[in-house]
């Protein structure tokens, strides 16, 4: 039985998650920002869809800002900020891409790398149907370790052995916490769609919004992504990317803090609202990092750097 499962715990909804990782998976976030970047954007969109070293998978995104003009504000201005998020399952075929891009040396182009082990990943899910992420890799299967709190670690099969606490690595912590969550409402109807963006969404964007306010919180950077196409239009799908300074961190916002407790039980509210299985399909990825399992290129643009001298980070 998993640590953290209460006993005789059944849940009430199945869920479906990866149970079988590539041995190591990179997982490249590579960004963009300009206002006039649409020759850096094409010519990254090629580096990592064409060639022999390309990605296993890459997806596409823009980084939603809460400003006081609107979510929209910066894209009216040309400044929008870009990034595909890219999975490799062979880290040499990353590392001759790498040094193979000279694109990742121009203007307001930056890379935050996770190079994660097998058994430092978890996923979950409400369905079997396509969604992004590392499930896109491989194969996904129903789980019962769900629906309780400490169930991501239970997912995490090093959890079994390693408590995961943030410990001194060089060039960055030992141990920190990434995780992408998803919403994707394209098959909802209308009246699912109208609880989803007047409740429930409101109170998520809250909760990022909060996260990137609060460094207390043990959350290093909190991003709001407008899924798209790989051409760059917007899909009807959003995540949220957050760095945490370890795992504990993240479960501790999860479990108790307000503004997350807030997106949970609207959730469950429009559930009982609509009498009936919701067509919104949930879904995250969580992973933990070990000593020198994170790569920064150009790190002065990154808000990881401040966890390092910049002497001191892989550029």
């Amino acid at each position: 039985m998993a640590a953290n499962r209460p006993e005789g715990h059944s849940p009430s909804a199945p869920a479906w998650c990866v149970v079988d990782f590539p041995e190591v998976t990179v997982y490249s976030m590579i960004f963009s920002k300009g206002p006039d970047n649409d020759d850096t954007l094409a010519d990254l969109q090629s580096a990592l869809t064409e060639g022999d070293h390309r990605p296993d998978h890459v997806e596409r995104a823009r980084i939603v800002n809460f400003t006081d003009e609107g979510d929209d504000a910066a894209e009216a201005q040309g400044d929008v900020e870009t990034i595909f998020m890219t999975y490799w399952v062979n880290p040499e075929a990353y590392e001759r891409w790498r040094q193979g891009c000279d694109v990742l040396e121009r203007a307001g182009v930056y890379c935050e790398t996770a190079v994660i082990p097998a058994e430092r990943w978890e996923t979950i899910a409400g369905t079997k149907r396509p969604l992004p992420g590392v499930r896109n890799l491989t194969s996904v299967d129903i789980t019962e370790v769900h629906e309780y709190w400490g169930a991501a670690r239970d997912r995490m099969a090093a959890s079994a052995d390693d408590p995961f606490k943030s410990a001194p690595g060089s060039p960055l912590p030992a141990n920190l916490c990434l995780i992408r969550s998803g919403q994707k409402w394209d098959d909802c109807p209308d009246d699912e769609r109208e609880l989803y963006f007047t409740d429930i969404e409101p109170k998520l964007r809250a909760g990022i919004d909060f996260l990137a306010r609060n460094p207390d919180t043990g959350c290093i950077s909190s991003r709001f992504l407008r899924e798209q196409t790989i051409d760059g239009d917007d899909l009807e799908s959003t995540s949220f990317v957050g760095w945490f300074e370890d795992l504990a961190s993240l479960e501790a916002w999860s479990r108790s803090h307000s503004t997350h407790l807030a997106i949970f039980h609207s959730f469950l509210a429009t559930v009982q609202m609509l009498g009936r299985p919701p067509k919104l399909r949930l879904w995250h990825e969580v992973s933990v990092l070990p000593d020198g399992g994170v790569e920064l290129v150009r790190p002065e643009l990154s808000p990881l750097a401040e966890l390092s001298p910049l002497a001191e980070l892989t550029s």
